[in-house]
């Protein structure tokens, strides 16, 4: 899926509310002024243990669903378990709202919690690797490149695209087995990216290896860069931007 469905945003908010209105409720209750700071103390302090695990369980929530994790299968069933003891006791005994008021709220928020279910939401979250959008964009672009690998191999390559997150190689000139067979999915390397500003050096792990050419793509490697240090990230990020300059001319 190319965009992320808009469900996740809605959600987000969603959560996001729900954490921001317990206080909000309280100050109102209490007849707080939410303009004064030692107001909003007294506030939560009228907050209870369950009440920061609500809030801290539905901000978890509204973040994990902007981001569209699939670990929200199972902190959404947690958060309306909270959500379901805090307005049982809030219910029960409670004089601000009455036992109907809390269980009616409670089924709300559930069923609010799962509209993701209802939409294309479910198929990414049940299959992550539909999440596209999340592919960071790669950018046609050739340099030359040095593997090495058990301490002392190297080899002579040119990047046939390239992202913040990894590149696509092939041979230096169009050789389809310059792939030695000792260079296996899984495998770890050090990469050399030559650039007009200076080498970039890279670690990296193989994550793709096509012996022939499908469509666009020719024979060549996929690499995942691994543990990009601050240095190597803004040498990446100038390499993209020159890339993205270039291919927007």
């Amino acid at each position: 899926m190319k965009s992320k469905p808009i469900i996740f945003n809605i959600l987000g908010l969603f959560f996001s509310a729900i954490a921001f209105s317990l206080p909000l409720q309280v100050a109102v209750l209490y007849e707080h002024e939410i303009n004064s700071f030692y107001e909003w103390h007294s506030v939560f302090m009228k907050l209870t243990p369950l009440n920061w695990a609500v809030i801290a369980i539905t901000l978890l929530n509204g973040l994990l669903c902007f981001k569209a994790k699939p670990v929200i299968k199972y902190t959404i069933p947690l958060s309306i378990l909270l959500v379901a003891v805090n307005n049982f006791f809030v219910g029960s005994w409670g004089v601000d709202f009455s036992f109907l008021t809390t269980w009616i709220a409670t089924v709300t928020y559930a069923v609010l919690s799962y509209s993701y279910a209802y939409t294309q939401g479910l198929e990414v979250i049940d299959h992550p690797e539909k999440q596209w959008w999340k592919i960071p964009q790669r950018f046609q672009k050739t340099y030359p490149i040095w593997l090495e690998w058990e301490g002392q191999k190297k080899l002579l390559a040119k990047t046939f695209d390239i992202s913040k997150t990894g590149t696509f190689i092939s041979a230096l000139a169009g050789n389809n087995k310059f792939i030695p067979q000792d260079l296996q999915l899984g495998g770890s390397l050090k990469v050399l990216i030559g650039t007009k500003d200076g080498d970039i050096q890279l670690h990296a792990t193989i994550v793709r290896k096509e012996d022939q050419s499908r469509g666009n793509y020719p024979a060549g490697l996929g690499l995942r860069f691994n543990g990009v240090g601050i240095k190597e990230t803004l040498q990446l990020k100038r390499l993209l931007s020159v890339a993205n300059q270039m291919t927007n001319v």
